[in-house]
């Protein structure tokens, strides 16, 4: 009756569930979950006899359940195939006609002391051989392109009305649906048998573990072997001439390299990997030549494959000269391929390259004070700059305004405040707007006297709004690292399609990428990714830097930078501010350290100061300029007035957008 069919497919899963997995149960035949490390493949829920779940997928059921999983078909549709797939009459599942019931079969266990398993696979891979010898079954090889001479030469063979060895060892085989199969071999107790029927339903079936085909060769080959996935794709690349290997399922990929690795074989060759074009093999292909690359196995990934062709065997099949003349070319394309890492990874290309991006480079970015141009070679250019100075020079003052005057030139400016809250930074640009304007005459200085200004402030505001356009502040005590920046640029870069000149203010609190980290080594850490995100995407980069104490009443140098080591050999441009009169206070003075920081405090004082940009480093151009500067400290205005004069006032301004 059907329900000792049932019953019969239900207690022999070993049929339909042929791979193991490595972890217990089996592999599964929807997603094949299990033939990796971490699968847990398809198991037996807790309390039934013959249901099973796969926990990737989440199929669940009987054989039969899962066989309608794969194959896409309704569990009716299903019930049939798999009687036929048993061997199984599905006479009574058609019709009312009644026919004997299956016996029932002793298991595997019961049977291997008669007979094992083993035992009648290596007779049916000698029965195999010695039809093939006698020509039986030689046609269907020679139809897939194979030679007798090849298809003998790795063992393989032809069995007429052949049933699956495991079937055979159980009472009532005999009633079981044969099918003629080409046999090939892949272990000494193992083989594929392939279906030479193609509308055969289950057209290829394994025969033990499901080992990779010929892989003793990697031992001796002293050709390129070829990584394939079929067999018959194997032997078609042997019957090019050339040595290969074939996984079998892309599910060995694991099996391949733990062979590699316990056996200790040392490739006389780098391989060739040429698996299937489908999502399945470029997977496959992927996960072995990353594990390659982990065992510094060297390979070189190949296309064999025909055009219009789905493998190597059909296209040895459709075009055997083409095949065969692509095949006996893998020497040859792998010299080009050595040619072209060479043309591609030698200085040669990247003088090339760098030909290419100095015919494309950016223009350099003024920084608005024309004298500081000229000794920067133009302006800035991509790089990491670095302004130095004491406490009282003017550092954010100076960086704001140079940000605003590369503002007014409709390019994008990001300045990050570390120190600052965002209504301190556009108090200065009004404040320093209003002096730009009016000069003296104006009254806007302090948060106070900004309310109360009823002439200037008005008129700072409207410009500042036209060039804010272009400016964006972020300020973030203590929050803010050198990878947060990144990612605004980023951003700026996703969302504006543009990118922008970056100020950070100030280097030595950017919060460091570890807790644990020391100043120093969080300085050094954020210098050197600030500099790699100047490399990489190719913009300005200024980072204003404290100074040591003990440096606030010497002459600048880069070694008053406080944690200076990382900054003085990372940075590209190194400008120092210091007051215009430091020469003359340590070298034409013998008065003690009190004294000569008396001195500079008494210049600090002072409303109107005269100072000096000095570039200290310049890794493209001249260094040792000192260029004069006058820093109104009550309206946080630096101009190019080497005698203190008036203010620039006629900057002109960005029209209305």
């Amino acid at each position: 009756m059907l329900e000792d069919k049932i019953r019969y497919v239900h207690e022999h899963p070993e049929v339909y569930f042929t791979q193991e997995a490595r972890k217990g149960g089996y592999i599964c035949p929807v997603c094949e979950n299990g033939s990796g490390s971490d699968g847990t493949g398809v198991k037996l829920i807790r309390g039934q006899s013959f249901r099973y779940k796969c926990f990737k997928c989440g199929t669940s059921g009987d054989v039969i359940n899962f066989y309608a999983a794969e194959h896409n078909l309704s569990n009716a549709e299903a019930i049939s195939e798999v009687l036929k797939m048993y061997g199984l009459d599905t006479r009574e599942y058609y019709s009312t006609e009644k026919v004997a019931s299956v016996p029932k079969a002793k298991t595997v266990e019961e049977v291997a002391d008669e007979l094992k398993v083993a035992d009648m696979i290596a007779m049916d891979i000698e029965m195999g051989r010695e039809n093939l010898r006698k020509e039986i079954g030689n046609f269907f090889f020679q139809r897939r392109g194979i030679s007798k001479e090849v298809a003998l030469r790795y063992g393989c063979g032809f069995i007429k009305n052949w049933v699956h060895p495991k079937l055979r060892l159980v009472s009532g085989y005999k009633k079981i649906v044969p099918s003629d199969r080409m046999i090939i071999v892949t272990g000494a107790e193992s083989y594929v048998a392939r279906a030479v029927d193609p509308k055969n339903k289950m057209p290829k079936l394994k025969a033990g573990k499901s080992n990779i085909f010929n892989v003793e060769v990697l031992r001796t080959s002293e050709q390129n072997v070829v990584v394939v996935e079929g067999e018959f794709d194997a032997l078609s690349v042997i019957e090019a001439g050339n040595d290969a290997i074939a996984l079998g399922t892309t599910t060995n990929v694991d099996k391949l390299l733990s062979w590699l690795k316990e056996s200790g074989v040392r490739l006389k060759k780098p391989l060739v990997i040429d698996l299937d074009a489908d999502e399945a093999g470029r997977t496959a292909a992927k996960k072995l030549m990353t594990g390659l690359q982990k065992m510094q196995v060297r390979y070189y990934e190949l296309p064999l494959v025909l055009k219009g062709c789905k493998d190597q065997n059909e296209s040895l099949v459709k075009s055997r000269e083409d095949f065969i003349s692509g095949v006996k070319k893998i020497p040859q394309r792998i010299e080009e391929l050595k040619r072209e890492a060479r043309r591609t990874l030698s200085d040669s290309a990247k003088v090339a390259k760098w030909e290419v991006s100095i015919a494309n480079a950016r223009d350099a970015i003024p920084t608005g004070w024309k004298s500081l141009d000229k000794a920067l070679e133009g302006g800035l250019y991509e790089g990491l700059y670095v302004i130095p100075g004491a406490t009282g020079t003017g550092k954010t003052a100076f960086a704001l305004q140079m940000a605003y005057q590369i503002a007014r030139q409709r390019k994008d400016v990001l300045y990050i405040s570390l120190e600052m809250g965002e209504e301190e930074i556009y108090e200065r640009h009004i404040s320093r707007l209003s002096y730009e304007l009016y000069g003296a005459t104006s009254k806007a200085k302090t948060v106070h006297s900004l309310i109360q200004e009823k002439k200037t402030v008005p008129e700072a505001r409207k410009q500042f709004e036209e060039v804010g356009l272009y400016l964006r502040t972020i300020c973030g005590v203590g929050s803010i690292d050198a990878d947060d920046i990144r990612r605004v640029v980023e951003r700026y870069e996703y969302e504006l399609e543009t990118l922008p000149v970056v100020f950070v203010d100030y280097l030595q609190i950017l919060k460091a990428h570890d807790p644990h980290m020391t100043d120093k080594q969080a300085v050094d850490y954020n210098v050197l990714r600030l500099k790699q995100l100047s490399r990489d995407y190719k913009i300005p980069v200024i980072a204003l830097a404290s100074m040591n104490r003990t440096s606030y009443s010497d002459v600048i140098s880069m070694v008053s930078i406080k944690e200076s080591g990382a900054i003085e050999y990372t940075s590209d441009v190194c400008i120092g501010l210091q007051m215009a009169a430091m020469d003359s206070i340590v070298d034409g003075s013998k008065c003690k350290q009190g004294q000569q920081e008396k001195k500079v405090r008494k210049l600090k004082s002072k409303q109107n100061r005269d100072m000096q940009a000095v570039i200290l480093k310049q890794r493209n151009g001249q260094i040792g300029a000192e260029i004069p500067f006058t820093y109104c400290a009550m309206f946080n205005y630096f101009g190019e007035d080497e005698f203190g004069g008036e203010p620039i006032s006629d900057f002109e301004c960005v029209p209305d957008i």
